[in-house]
């Protein structure tokens, strides 16, 4: 079985020379030289762990090069190596230049691959320290990485970075439990995805008052397409915060409001992710995302009349998704 490093695409050098490569390769005085499109904005780092398949690498590097058209930026790929058993490590160097619709509109990319054994946290710090651009701010995102493994690295391999993101939808474990010293500068990727979701849906509800909409609550349910229990977790958490700790019929019911959160069974699946409000005097909102397209729709009955319309969720693109997930 091959490993990552292997199947990602790049030159492969020794790690010593990938600083050295990366230097003369963008050297160049003539006004048009690939170095005048290249001006990095800060360090990104892609960490992958052992379960990440080559497919699945292939999809968030093509993602994280993608955004770095946008956001220029110094990529770090790290790739767990079964080969390595020595402590040793071993690099590749990918570049490449993207042409926009004319020829002066251009962006040059550059990713630096390493492949390391897990088990050497302190070492993989410190090669990550010389590779990256001094004085730039510093990302950090995780994929298939153990929370027992990310712990290690809290107090070497995450000193001043800026941000790290994960993907719940995607990881094994529920990572937003694990003890990160500032959970604050923690994202998720699906929580991301999320951001046409909650701007339809709150487009609607703005047109009513927070308190008639607490009022008599009864229950939030949510259900997802079962690739999707990211999004249906946090699609949760943002409801839930949205309403806070209300009682249902808050002038003096005693009873909680009842959250709950289920995958679709497989015959349900005409929609991938919906979300349900029902109340104690017959009133209730419903919206739900087709499996189809990028339309969904909103029924409700919230004391005005009875409303059906059509909403679009149109979806983030990989470039505008890492991008909610680090700044916003």
């Amino acid at each position: 079985m091959k490993d990552l490093i292997d199947e990602l695409p790049g030159i492969e050098l020794p790690v010593g020379e990938v600083t050295n490569r990366l230097d003369s390769m963008w050297a160049g005085d003539a006004t048009g030289s690939p170095s005048a499109f290249r001006a990095s904005q800060m360090n990104v780092v892609l960490h992958f762990g052992w379960e990440v398949t080559t497919e699945e690498a292939q999809e968030r590097f093509d993602a994280v090069l993608q955004f770095a058209q946008r956001y220029p930026s110094r990529i770090i790929v790290l790739c767990p190596t079964r080969s390595i058993k020595d402590g040793s490590m071993r690099a590749k160097l990918f570049s490449q230049c993207y042409i926009g619709d004319s020829h002066r509109e251009m962006c040059c990319c550059e990713a630096l691959l390493l492949g390391y054994e897990p088990e050497n946290c302190g070492y993989l710090a410190n090669q990550v320290s010389v590779w990256l651009e001094p004085d730039l701010p510093r990302y950090h995102w995780f994929c298939g990485v153990p929370g027992e493994r990310i712990e290690q690295y809290f107090d070497s391999l995450l000193v001043g970075v800026r941000r790290s993101i994960y993907d719940s939808s995607y990881e094994a474990e529920d990572l937003s439990r694990l003890a990160w010293p500032e959970p604050n500068l923690v994202a998720d990727l699906a929580m991301a995805r999320l951001l046409p979701v909650r701007q339809a849906i709150g487009q609607f509800l703005s047109g009513y008052e927070i308190t008639g909409l607490r009022e008599n609550l009864a229950s939030v349910e949510v259900r997802h397409d079962p690739s999707m229990s990211g999004e249906g977790l946090r699609l949760m958490e943002w409801s839930r915060g949205c309403f806070g700790d209300c009682q249902a019929g808050e002038a003096g019911a005693e009873a909680q409001v009842a959250y709950a959160t289920q995958a679709l069974e497989p015959g349900e699946q005409d929609c991938s992710l919906s979300l349900e409000f029902k109340y104690t005097d017959g009133r209730y909102f419903k919206w739900r995302k087709f499996s189809e397209g990028s339309l969904g729709e909103i029924e409700a009955s919230l004391g005005k009349q009875e409303e059906r319309i059509t909403t679009r969720v149109k979806p983030l693109g990989p470039e505008q998704t890492i991008a909610e997930a680090l700044f916003f």
